[in-house]
């Protein structure tokens, strides 16, 4: 996921913002299924929106909505899939992870599976190394693809046949520290768009070679020593994964012992509407949310918020989405967590910053 795509969509501010969601098969016969499924809820969309526009404001966004759902290629999704469009916009994002199917029209996109994904850091990359050529992979949990663009997969000059891995001259290891050098400086500039950890995978001297030329110790997140070089994608992402997952567990665990914290320090917030209105005071450093928590909202004149148990005309569809937005806008962290480990404080609570 494009960091700046989802920042511009984050900005978004005007109604109507139509989101599609739903649920895709990667593979025959079921993908066909994902057509069916996408071209009911662009009808459903689309009677939402002759319901709350009049029938010529709401001709360009059917008409705009309509086109893009026309370039997706259903043979060629993941677990996911999201359409966003508005008057600026219109977007589609594969998602590596299945989606509650659904259509949200309200003043902002639901960009929450998506901040879910990145804050959560199940996305990353696996990078494997070796002197004729470096492979990047992108994973979501265990499964994982080979990623044929940002200059990767990257070869080198070094004719491999004629270099010993074990036995390099100081020559010899300076061209491969300069070619190791060059796809560190590659990653770089997809990190800057993308917000993603990453393993390094190779034989120890490769390893040691890259710890020396690499400027992205803040996003590597394990090292992990073999021959992966004829390796599959596909089993790469079963090998990275455990090491992965633990390494996320840590750090739940690290915002959840930081949510303790400050609990005994008073400086907490738990219910949505209170975390609201800390969130938009910019008093949130950190908020933790359960997984499946979606709330729809009420939005009163003083700018605070009533949860809703049926829909009404003008509501907030996921305040849950909104109040996560709002804190990563203010310079704060969103995190979520397994299903009942906030239930003290109603699914949802923030450390505050004072």
């Amino acid at each position: 996921m494009d960091k700046l795509a989802l920042n511009r969509l984050m900005e978004a501010q005007e109604f109507p913002c139509i989101s599609i969601l739903l649920p895709t098969y990667r593979t025959a016969p079921d993908y066909h299924k994902n057509g069916m499924v996408l071209k009911k809820l662009v009808r459903e969309a689309e009677n939402r929106l002759e319901s709350e526009l009049s029938k010529r404001e709401a001709k360009p966004y059917i008409e705009k909505l309509n086109e893009l759902a026309e370039k997706v290629d259903i043979s060629k999704t993941l677990d996911g899939l999201a359409l966003f469009v508005n008057s600026n916009n219109a977007e589609i994002i594969d998602l590596p992870f299945p989606v509650k199917e659904r259509v949200v029209i309200d003043k902002t996109f639901a960009t929450r599976d998506i901040i879910m994904t990145i804050n959560r850091g199940i996305r990353y990359y696996a990078l494997v190394l070796s002197i004729e050529k470096i492979r990047l992979i992108q994973c979501y949990r265990d499964e994982a693809v080979e990623i044929e663009k940002h200059g990767f997969p990257m070869y080198s000059n070094l004719d491999f046949y004629e270099l010993n891995p074990s036995d390099l001259s100081q020559e010899k290891a300076r061209i491969v520290k300069d070619f190791f050098r060059k796809a560190s400086r590659a990653l770089q500039d997809l990190l800057k768009k993308e917000n993603q950890s990453i393993v390094v995978m190779g034989v120890e001297k490769n390893l040691g070679f890259f710890r020396e030329v690499a400027n992205l110790e803040d996003s590597i997140i394990n090292y992990i020593e073999g021959s992966y070089v004829g390796v599959s994608a596909h089993d790469i992402g079963k090998k990275v994964w455990p090491a992965v997952k633990e390494t996320m567990m840590k750090k739940r665990n690290e915002s959840v012992s930081e949510l303790e914290k400050a609990v005994s320090s008073g400086k907490y917030a738990g219910y949505l509407e209170n975390v609201w209105r800390f969130a938009n005071e910019g008093r949130v450093s950190l908020l933790l949310v359960e997984e499946s928590y979606h709330q729809s909202c009420r939005l009163n004149q003083d700018n605070t918020i009533t949860p809703l148990d049926e829909p009404e005309k003008g509501m907030i569809d996921d305040a849950v989405d909104e109040v996560a937005e709002i804190v990563l806008n203010k310079g704060g962290k969103v995190v979520f967590v397994n299903d009942g480990l906030l239930k003290d404080f109603n699914r949802i609570a923030a450390v505050l910053r004072y």
